[in-house]
């Protein structure tokens, strides 16, 4: 992979940078977030670091001003004009001196790295866990939202925030000692602070351009990186793994992760190669500046204009000079790429959700849900997955929901329970909006059973009771609930109701089938006034099918249940049958009034009923 391929993927993703860039904060306003963090979630340790940095700054200065002393003593004695005690008073000065600096250096860099940079990421990652948990879901289908998290957990990975302060704390604190140490400098030859100074200046230029196209690479290969984390994910979970093996094509796979991975390693190898050649340069030129220094110093020796003392001192004080004022150009020019980063991290965790605690409860019972002309499309998507919907499901009705698949079936019930916002129309619970009820209240009436269901590496009575864990005691509950789903004895196959669920930590491992048994079991303890089932049993043979689908039947009466499925055989045991297509409701009616429409439900209906005909004709 060239620098050209990688310029290229820069300029296709400056238009969507440029957009982002112009969400994010102003860098003034990160600058005073970043301070305002430190000092107020660790104060003790931003202090101490800020103390620090100010004794650090005024120590080329001291150390200056005690080689001159000890290098004009030392010349004395030895032209025989001295005495060695005040020599050696002189050397135990600058030995103490150096003793009490690195004490504190010591303890600095105690509160820079615990204070300042772990405790630092640990709070900013607890962040920003809350605002991905946190932010509404639709914003997961957005993959603009997905690059600025995933630069956001950059920005914490690579401690950028934590960079921002320091350097701010570098370039703050060492402008005193800069001018402190060019004025004792000056003070012995105005000429040589500005040959010095002179000789850093290039870092500032080139840090400047080298952070401003490091965060345009970052921004660049974002999307890049993520594809590389996917792909890479794929080889660590077994259900792909099995399937890549058994199916051939891990090979293909593997070759899309190292186009991926190269196209990064080479944007940032790229970088650290620029990066390499514009320092070597700039180190040329601060070298040919200290021999200029150090010919001028001879030169101003030669002439008496200053003392041997002087001389020693003033090579020292150039080093030092070359090294805070090169420092500080550098810190100034690294600002640009960390602010970009840093930005992208507060644009994301500001991006959270509106506290459903200033929204009011559903007090009552749900007595009606009503959805009205309801239109939603996903993020930059052009086209509506769901189009001027309506749909009225009372209280105690089992409604099923039925089309093909993409007909917008999920979607409509992710709308009915606010997971999603419609564009258009309403979402109406007792007469009440959604939009103004705080979900939690629908949340806590519903037991969902979604198509994409999780069993988690807990245990097995843990796993059942997850909505409710202050009854996970409730053995009997959950026994029942097993029962009913046919997975009785269960408990006794993973070592009890302490078992693991999964090989993960060394757990049973299930089928597909018997995991949908126990998320359908879940459903079932949850015992709750509204019950929606996402294709509830895709993964079940025929006979089980019949037989939980019975059972949840028994257990919907008097309650409102939504079944998804494309699977026709149930509508004949429900109150009301809703038929999508294209993301618009259809039809609406009963098994036997949509069946005498002879509309597209009874097509449905004919196809598979045939399908079973054929088959069993075939047996």
């Amino acid at each position: 992979m060239t620098s050209k391929n990688v310029e290229t993927v820069i300029r296709e993703n400056e238009q969507s940078r440029l957009v982002l860039q112009g969400e994010s904060l102003e860098p003034k306003k990160v600058i005073w977030r970043i301070i305002k963090f430190f000092y107020t979630k660790m104060p003790a340790a931003s202090f101490l670091s800020t103390l620090a940095y100010v004794l650090e700054n005024f120590h080329a200065t001291i150390i200056t001003v005690l080689s001159a002393y000890f290098f004009e003593e030392a010349y004395g004695y030895l032209a025989g004009s001295g005495n060695a005690q005040s020599l050696w008073g002189c050397a135990a000065l600058i030995i103490g001196y150096y003793l009490a600096y690195h004490i504190v250096y010591s303890l600095s860099s105690i509160c820079i790295n615990a204070g300042v940079y772990e405790k630092a990421q640990y709070l900013l990652n607890e962040d920003l866990v809350e605002t991905v948990s946190g932010i509404s879901l639709v914003e997961f289908e957005d993959g603009e939202v997905l690059r600025r998290r995933k630069r956001a957990e950059e920005c914490v990975k690579n401690d950028r925030i934590s960079g921002i302060f320091m350097l701010m704390t570098v370039l703050i604190t060492s402008i005193a000692g800069i001018l402190s140490l060019l004025v004792t400098l000056g003070l012995y030859h105005p000429v040589l602070p500005a040959v010095a100074v002179a000789s850093v200046v290039q870092f500032f230029l080139a840090d400047w351009l080298l952070e401003k196209e490091g965060y345009q690479m970052e921004t660049a290969l974002t999307q890049k990186r993520r594809k590389r984390d996917y792909i890479w994910s794929l080889f660590t979970d077994l259900a792909n793994v099995r399937e890549m093996r058994v199916m051939g094509f891990t090979g293909h796979l593997a070759e899309r992760w190292k186009a991926e991975r190269d196209v990064v390693n080479e944007g940032q190898w790229e970088l650290d190669r620029k990066k390499a050649r514009y320092h070597l340069l700039c180190d040329a030129i601060m070298t040919c500046g200290y021999l200029t220094g150090v010919v001028l110093c001879i030169f101003l020796l030669r002439r008496n204009a200053i003392s041997v003392g002087v001389f020693g001192a003033c090579l020292v004080a150039f080093v030092s000079v070359q090294k805070a004022v090169g420092n500080f150009f550098g810190s100034i020019g690294r600002i640009p790429g960390f602010v970009g980063l840093a930005a992208d991290y507060f644009t994301f965790i500001d991006k959270r959700c509106v506290q459903e605690s200033k929204l009011p409860d559903l007090q009552e019972s749900i007595e009606v849900i009503e959805v009205k002309n309801v239109d939603f499309r996903y993020p930059h998507s052009q086209k509506l997955s769901v189009r001027n919907a309506s749909l009225t499901i009372r209280q105690g009705e089992v409604v099923s929901l039925v089309g093909v698949n993409g007909s917008g079936k999920t979607t409509l019930v992710k709308l009915i329970l606010g997971l999603y916002h419609p564009s258009q129309g309403e979402v109406l619970y007792n007469g009440i909006d959604l939009k103004n009820l705080n979900e939690s209240s629908i949340y806590q009436r519903t037991a969902l059973l979604s198509q994409d269901f999780a069993l988690y590496p807990l245990s097995l009575d843990e796993n059942i009771a997850l909505n409710d864990l202050s009854h996970v005691d409730k053995k009997d509950r959950i026994q029942d609930a097993l029962k009913r789903t046919h997975m009785d004895g269960v408990r006794e196959r993973t070592g009890g109701a302490d078992g693991i669920v999964g090989k993960e930590f060394g757990g049973m491992e299930f089928s597909g089938g018997q995991k949908q048994r126990l998320a359908l079991s879940r459903v079932l303890f949850a015992d709750r006034e509204l019950i929606i089932l996402d294709e509830p049993t895709s993964a079940l043979d025929p006979l089980q099918e019949n037989a939980i689908l019975e059972e949840f039947l028994r257990l919907a009466a008097g309650r409102t249940t939504i079944i998804i499925s494309h699977r026709v055989g149930l509508c004949r045991y429900v109150d009301k049958i809703a038929v999508m297509n294209d993301g618009t409701i259809t039809e609406c009616g009963t098994h036997e009034e949509l069946m005498a429409a002879k509309g597209e439900y009874a097509l449905l209906y004919d196809v598979q009923s045939k399908w079973y005909l054929d088959s069993a004709e075939e047996v």
